[in-house]
């Protein structure tokens, strides 16, 4: 048996909690799909079909939609810069907590309602050319943020910081 082949035997003997950590946190979705996802190994996909992903992307280059779309359901941190795709649908991110745009797109800010990011928690979007008055309907009324079920906190474009309370409909508005 050669060097590699017990390489491999040993990476498939980790427990699956160092695996689980591994995907989520040590490796890009992009690496994950390209190197682990066709294996044929059962466990291994087990493992990255319930791993929740946290995915920062900085420009398009290093973007793949291919994974993305394959492991839509599972990202729960979404990060995009100003050279992200713009054309990236939000709709498919059912399981989303964390979203920030950097000069969110029109289509990008339209894609931010209830019915198509509930489980949103946390919504930052950089300061950039809209204003409080240009968003869609769902962001543009303040009071309109709760009828996101778990939104607590919304950074919006003009730099206010919104906080709303676990148990309350009341916001708390605060300059950044």
């Amino acid at each position: 048996m050669n060097n590699t082949s017990r390489l491999i035997g040993y990476f498939e003997q980790l427990p699956n909690e160092i695996l689980l950590d591994l995907f989520e946190n040590y490796m890009r979705l992009i690496d994950v799909y390209l190197a682990f996802y066709f294996l044929n190994n059962r466990r291994i996909n087990k493992i990255i079909n319930s791993a929740h992903f946290y995915i920062d992307i900085p420009s398009k280059d290093i973007f793949h939609m291919k994974s993305f779309s394959h492991f839509a359901n599972q990202i729960v941190s979404l990060r995009l810069s100003i050279f992200s795709n713009d054309d990236l649908d939000l709709s498919k991110l059912i399981n989303l907590r964390y979203l920030h745009i950097e000069k969110p797109t029109n289509n990008q800010l339209i894609s931010i309602r209830p019915e198509i990011l509930p489980q949103l928690y946390h919504l930052s979007l950089s300061p950039c050319w809209y204003s409080v008055g240009e968003l869609p309907k769902p962001l543009e009324n303040i009071n309109q943020l709760c009828s996101f079920k778990y939104l607590r906190y919304c950074i919006l474009p003009d730099g206010k910081m919104i906080r709303i309370p676990l148990e309350s409909n009341q916001t708390s508005i605060e300059n950044q």
